[in-house]
């Protein structure tokens, strides 16, 4: 099979999408991909499909939108889809070649594939693509050592290491804290700091330690101060919608601490 110049070829595709009315850019995309794809096996007669590759190639989220472009591409005879009836077999697609020159003698397009005549014209191919990231190289000079390793040129040797380092430094993921469940003396020293009872603490320590110290019975605690101050904050709350008319207006407190010497 004669190589292909595939960039003729995307520029005959280009030219056909654009004089066709029937073409969306969902074609387009999913045509590019499997260009792709048939690049990568170096324009092989025929590429195996897989739709979630495809569908995540070219960006289609829908998988009626992609079975309906496919078909089309293949009415159109841009490409020749043939689907598979067993689960366990790839769908194949023929990927029609577009890389003809046009023939000033006759006013026509002539393929290069079936032409035997001997070509003057120079035509330059390009070797087919295989990995995008191969293909983006570093224009700083690089070094060999002695040991073959390739290493960017610095005049400061030193500056290379600290850069590594601090590039390891930041590719670590800072530690989670472990959370330790608080003492009963600390909860109640916290809750006689934000003026609440003993008898609070108590009541906010038995809850949690009965249920392993989970917010709503789900979550693991990583603040037991925080839910200690809206543990406070709900028991206010609630202790001023009970209070009745009289005990407003006197204040009384209902949280004070008898243990307290007058």
């Amino acid at each position: 099979m004669q190589e292909v110049n595939y960039i003729l070829h995307m520029e005959n595709t280009m030219v056909k999408f654009e004089n066709d009315q029937r073409i969306t850019p969902w074609h387009i995309s999913l045509y590019l991909s499997l260009f792709q794809i048939w690049n990568s096996t170096h324009f092989k007669k025929e590429i195996s499909i897989h739709r979630d590759e495809l569908m995540k190639l070219s960006k289609i989220g829908s998988a009626n939108t992609y079975s309906k472009c496919l078909r089309q591409l293949s009415e159109w005879k841009y490409i020749k889809y043939t689907p598979s009836k067993s689960r366990f077999t790839a769908s194949k697609v023929h990927m029609y070649r577009f890389d003809s020159t046009p023939d000033t003698t006759c006013g026509t397009s002539r393929d290069t594939t079936s032409d035997t005549s001997p070509d003057t014209t120079s035509v330059h191919l390009v070797r087919p693509y295989t990995n995008s990231i191969k293909q983006k190289e570093n224009n700083n000079k690089l070094y060999k050592t002695k040991e073959g390793e390739e290493k960017k040129s610095s005049p400061n040797p030193s500056q290379n290491k600290n850069n590594e380092s601090s590039c390891k430094g930041d590719l670590q993921s800072p530690k989670k804290k472990k959370f330790v469940p608080p003492e009963l003396e600390n909860v109640k020293t916290f809750f006689r700091e934000n003026k609440s009872s003993y008898r609070d603490a108590e009541m906010f320590f038995n809850h949690f330690e009965s249920n392993g110290w989970k917010v709503g019975g789900k979550a693991a605690m990583k603040n037991w101060k925080a839910a200690a101050k809206n543990w406070i904050a709900r028991d206010e709350k609630f202790q001023d919608q009970n209070r009745s008319p009289a005990q407003q207006r006197l204040h009384v407190n209902q949280n004070k601490d008898y243990d307290i010497p007058l």
